[in-house]
């Protein structure tokens, strides 16, 4: 990933080649995210396809069209990123045995102020670290997956390419800048929501843009099939050539 692919990520929403209706659907799909789960679905969708077509470096916008295979897509993006974060709302849940999972409930566990006040016992507050370290392992790997998922159209076969991505170096600035560009989008959001009148559409807007970008960003930076069977091509011939110097010392 270089400068010319952040370049790329964030000119694509406004490209003129994108037709203004891809955008306005974009934006109020973003909108019916909030009040149906159907709409967040095809959402997912679309960022499968955002991604597939960052990997492709296309210029404009793709298109609101196949919604049978956009919301297959979601569908298997929705079940991968539920069950990535599973682990860590378990642990969250032991620490809080007398509640259900919330949103507040998240918000204390990731409030180191607020740990003291809940008279946590130090295995509790063990277990909220751990369930930090497992929310942070599967935001990672929620990009990697992502990134796969759009290369590969099966659930199966993506699991040995997000295990490459994950492990491979050159993605970790991959999902860093990804991160980066999440969490300004939640600031810009937040400032755009708080505008009278017009704050939800615009926050609506601002969050499909910053949704173009990101997995715009992912599709052109993470490591395409070929580096990563270079990388384990080398790793493989940097082991031969260790054991056969081992065996040849041995003989000698």
């Amino acid at each position: 990933m270089d400068v010319s692919d952040l370049e790329a990520a964030f000119a694509l929403p406004f490209a003129e080649d994108s037709p203004l209706d891809t955008a306005v659907t974009g934006v109020l799909a973003t909108l019916a995210s909030l009040a149906t789960p159907l709409a967040g679905i095809l959402l997912s969708g679309y960022v499968v396809r955002l991604v597939r077509a960052g990997d492709h470096e296309a210029t404009a916008l793709p298109s609101f069209d196949d919604l049978t295979g956009m919301a297959a897509d979601g569908a298997r993006l929705s079940a991968a990123l539920v069950a990535l974060q599973l682990p860590a709302v378990g642990l969250v849940t032991v620490a809080f045995p007398g509640s259900g999972p919330s949103l507040a409930m998240f918000t204390y566990a990731t409030n180191p102020a607020m740990l003291g006040l809940l008279g946590l016992s130090p295995i509790d507050t063990a277990t909220l670290a751990a369930a930090g370290l497992a929310a942070l392992a599967g935001s990672y790997l929620s990009v990697a997956v992502t990134a796969a998922l759009a290369r590969e159209r099966s659930l199966v076969a993506a699991v040995p390419v997000t295990r490459d991505l994950a492990l491979d170096r050159s993605f970790v600035s991959v999902a860093s800048a990804v991160a980066l560009v999440g969490f300004v989008a939640r600031l810009l959001v937040a400032l755009c929501a708080a505008v009278p009148v017009a704050g939800t559409a615009l926050a609506a807007t601002a969050s499909f843009c910053f949704l173009v970008v990101a997995a715009t960003l992912l599709g052109r930076g993470a490591p395409d099939a070929t580096a990563l069977g270079a990388g384990v091509t080398r790793e493989s011939r940097a082991g031969d050539a260790n054991s056969g110097s081992a065996e040849s010392m041995e003989s000698a």
